[in-house]
């Protein structure tokens, strides 16, 4: 059984399994990165560390890409990040089986698995590709 966080960037839901998530704030001031690629809106202050803020909406080529009024701040390995998203719903509990998995539609980018939860499509979240591209990105701006 696993916990998911689902939550929605324009038209569509995803989710992260709540153990890569620390905490969903709110109302935050950004800073702004200088130099930093557009995907990055910028900074936060949060318990004593610096982390950066990515506008989800515009990575994931939404058209309007406007940064989330919520962040997702996740734990992982490389460090801090947060995600802008714009509505953090409740945490499900969810056996993923193939009985409730969407076929062909995890190809997308970031995406791992998509199930249906009560006839809703759920994308599930790759936090290792998200991580590579934002690297990636990083790295062809200089740094």
């Amino acid at each position: 059984m696993k916990q998911l966080l689902p939550f929605t960037v324009g038209y569509e839901t995803y989710a992260l399994e709540l153990v890569e998530v620390q905490e969903v704030v709110e109302n935050q001031t950004i800073h702004p990165f200088p130099g930093a690629p557009n995907v990055v809106a910028g900074a936060i202050g949060f318990h004593g560390r610096i982390v950066p803020v990515v506008n989800l909406a515009l990575l994931l080529d939404f058209p309007i890409g406007t940064l989330g009024q919520r962040l997702i701040v996740l734990i992982n390995e490389r460090g801090p990040v947060a995600l802008g998203v714009d509505q953090v719903q409740a945490i499900i509990n969810m056996e993923i089986t193939q009985a409730n998995q969407m076929q062909n539609y995890a190809e997308r980018n970031y995406i791992r698995d998509v199930v249906n939860w009560g006839g809703k499509m759920i994308s599930l979240f790759d936090l290792d590709q998200l991580q590579l591209k934002l690297e990636s990105i990083c790295i062809q701006t200089g740094g």
